[in-house]
């Protein structure tokens, strides 16, 4: 079932010169049954590191809060935060050991960091630990319609408002099309700045006014 969850959940990120957004459902499933359709999937690491997380609700919480700790270790000992490159090296190493020990975190990734050499970065890392650096994402059965929207309108130059609208456009497209329902999508931005939560996209977003 942990497996089912992985295709049944949804993350969508993409990365743009300014800032990263990343959008999450927020079911929370066990087995048949739907537990909450409220959950927070997006974790704040720290004030520039931003993780949505999918797949058992068991790993991803332990290891969300594995990799918060242990960042926060490093930087107290050591006087100085990583960089995002050197977090998602971590976080892969540590997903890899798992798969190698024979107890796999079953869980896919978007991780979303600022840089101040850098700039504004978009890593995916699935269940078996491959990662990659990409200018945009998806993770799950609603990923079959989002990738194509995704290809077509992606630009670097993107504001976060013309962002926001390209994620609606993904999202209508899996209530639309997708056999299971998602309703409530949790959106958050990754900047200079730090974080943003945008407004909820459910299917009152979408309704004719």
């Amino acid at each position: 079932m942990a497996n089912t969850n992985l295709l049944i959940q949804c993350l969508l990120g993409i990365q743009c010169k300014e800032f990263t957004i990343i959008a999450a459902d927020q079911m929370n499933i066990q087995s048949f049954i739907i537990m909450k359709d409220d959950a927070d999937k997006l974790t704040e690491i720290s004030e520039r590191l931003l993780v949505g997380v999918n797949g058992d609700a068991a790993d991803t919480t332990q290891f969300t809060q594995f990799v918060e700790k242990n960042l926060q270790l490093y930087s107290m000992k050591n006087k100085y935060q990583l960089d995002t490159p050197a977090i998602v090296h971590f976080t892969r190493k540590s997903m890899a050991d798992a798969l190698r020990d024979g107890n796999p975190r079953i869980l896919n990734m978007l991780i979303a960091g600022y840089d101040e050499d850098n700039g504004c970065q978009l890593y995916t890392m699935d269940l078996l630990a491959s990662c990659m650096k990409v200018p945009y994402a998806a993770h799950g059965l609603g990923g079959l319609f989002s990738i194509p929207i995704l290809n077509h309108y992606y630009k670097p130059s993107l504001s976060e408002v013309e962002a926001y609208e390209v994620i609606k456009l993904c999202i209508h497209a899996i209530q639309k099309r997708l056999f299971i329902t998602l309703p409530n999508f949790l959106v958050k931005t990754l900047s200079k700045d730090g974080v943003k939560v945008l407004p909820v996209i459910n299917p009152a977003t979408f309704m004719k006014s």
